[in-house]
């Protein structure tokens, strides 16, 4: 025995609610995929403002150690990242870290 619809509400055919469906899934994939790009954008910008931090601490020792400018500093690290054929953010992590040493004057 079918149900009776509310009052007011036009019975619904079964096309009608599979079509419906599938029009909810593509929206449900569709988010998925936003959130699964806005996971991947979150964790690529926590890893360039890390690689900023160690850029600029790596700049500052060279400041300090060569007694250069900013500029200079970082011309510096783009050099040696050329000779390495290492991303600066590499260099200046290895010389943060005590990988490697400062290069002196």
């Amino acid at each position: 025995m079918p149900l009776d619809e509310p009052p007011g509400v036009e019975p619904v055919a079964p096309r009608d609610h599979a079509t419906a469906l599938l029009e909810a899934l593509r929206a449900v994939f569709a988010l998925v995929d936003e959130l699964e790009a806005l996971r991947t954008e979150n964790r690529q910008l926590k890893e360039a403002l890390e690689g900023r931090a160690l850029i600029e601490r790596a700049k500052g020792m060279l400041m300090a150690v060569r007694g250069c400018d900013e500029g200079a500093a970082f011309q510096l690290l783009v050099a040696l990242s050329r000779k390495q054929g290492r991303k600066v953010r590499a260099v200046a992590a290895d010389m943060t870290t005590g990988g490697a040493p400062l290069p002196l004057p």
